[in-house]
């Protein structure tokens, strides 16, 4: 039986905004559908979701087109979340509408968000599947099932290492575990490799 949810989740992150950054705290409602009978896969979903929201903490929003404040903030040794877009609420709204489906690969299915914040003098903005952004352009990260929150392509790749999402979770112990990994493809293989008592 699909179960209808609903969470709520507050953080902390910067703006930058007409050459400033400030600080903003933000609330999100999040209304949700289970999609699987495996109680397991929703639990991961959950908690999937849950640990990319505690990653936007203390990020800086800021549009992707401002190349030289990206660069400054990656610099500076500052987390950034890109957006195609000004950093306002309704934005940050739809990518993390998109995002957050993403990274719960569909055993827990985002049926709508509500973004309100601080500086937006608390007004929500809902978006859900039913809505278009004909006028926006989503990034790759937005429906990518990884902990990417920034376009890669402003990043040195030499401090980059590359990883499967599979191997991402895995790390923090959030993969499927009805996942055959071995069919899918990365830059990581990950075995069980055995002694050989012959020796």
């Amino acid at each position: 039986m699909n179960v209808r949810l609903q969470y709520t989740m507050n953080f902390t992150a910067g703006v930058h905004y007409h050459q400033q950054m400030i600080m903003n705290n933000y609330t999100l409602k999040m209304f949700m559908i289970t999609n699987t009978p495996v109680a397991e896969n929703n639990n991961i979903a959950f908690e999937r979701l849950k640990y990319f929201i505690t990653e936007l903490d203390s990020t800086v929003f800021v549009n992707s087109e401002d190349q030289t404040a990206c660069q400054r903030y990656l610099d500076a040794g500052i987390k950034i979340t890109t957006l195609p877009a000004d950093p306002v609420d309704q934005i940050i709204g739809v990518m993390l509408f998109h995002k957050l489906n993403a990274i719960m690969e569909e055993r827990i299915i985002m049926v709508e968000t509500e973004l309100s914040s601080l500086l937006g003098d608390n007004m929500i903005y809902i978006h859900s599947d039913n809505e278009t952004a004909d006028n926006l352009v989503i990034p790759d990260w937005w429906t990518a099932a990884d902990l990417v929150h920034c376009d890669t392509d402003l990043i040195d790749n030499d401090k980059i290492l590359a990883m499967h999402q599979a191997g991402a979770w895995r790390e923090l112990d959030l993969a499927w575990p009805d996942t055959n990994e071995s069919n899918q493809t990365g830059n990581i293989v990950f075995a069980d490799f055995k002694r050989d008592e012959t020796e």
